[in-house]
């Protein structure tokens, strides 16, 4: 790739997990009522995986089909098959937006929708570059992941490059990538656990 000026996007998430946040407790037929379809501004642009709570033990089996877009804005769907107990279940896509979520049956006990730890950001959906990047540290030691992947990204998929934070909060390094930069056929997305990272900035060309 011929050299340009770069890009950059600012990651900065330190917004609390919610069990409720896209839909409150209830026992729906069909339809959750969505009491959010987009994250608060407080995520700075990016989105996390979604989770089911179950407040029963009746509700087996049953699923939660879930409408939306990735990180990178493209449609997306997820089925999360709830268990038989009361708990939180997660899926494995990242979301950026949740428009509409359904029932396969009327469950037992309530169900609410949320969103956990595990958080992610699109930076771009072609071909580019990765650059380069700053990271201030969070409090908790952790990974950050770089994918390329241009859609469909999942908690499950092996980055091609991962750096490690060193738990100290506010401590920041800087990381630069001799020109031309990493190659990303397929697009550049970012991955982190809530708390790993205050704050980063990446460099990317694109």
């Amino acid at each position: 790739m011929q050299s340009t000026y770069v890009k950059v996007k600012t990651i900065m998430d330190e917004t609390a997990s919610s069990t409720t946040y896209f839909a409150a407790a209830a026992r729906p037929n069909t339809s959750f009522t969505m009491a959010n379809t987009a994250f608060a501004s407080t995520h700075n642009g990016g989105g996390a995986v979604i989770t089911a709570t179950t407040a029963g033990s009746a509700d087996s089996g049953k699923t939660v089909t879930l409408t939306g877009t990735d990180l990178n804005g493209n449609s997306q769907t997820e089925v999360i098959t709830l268990p038989g107990s009361a708990t939180d279940t997660a899926g494995t896509k990242y979301f950026l937006t949740v428009t509409a979520a359904e029932m396969s049956a009327q469950p037992a006990a309530n169900v609410s929708l949320g969103f956990n730890a595990s958080r992610g950001m699109g930076m771009f959906g072609g071909r580019t570059a990765l650059k380069g990047f700053t990271c201030c540290s969070g409090g908790t030691a952790g990974d950050v992941k770089f994918h390329n992947v241009s859609s469909g990204l999942t908690s499950s998929d092996t980055p091609f490059m991962q750096y490690r934070t060193n738990g100290t909060a506010d401590n920041e390094t800087h990381f630069n990538i001799p020109a031309p930069g990493v190659l990303c056929n397929n697009g550049l997305q970012v991955t982190y656990t809530l708390d790993n990272i205050d704050q980063m900035n990446v460099l990317y060309n694109g």
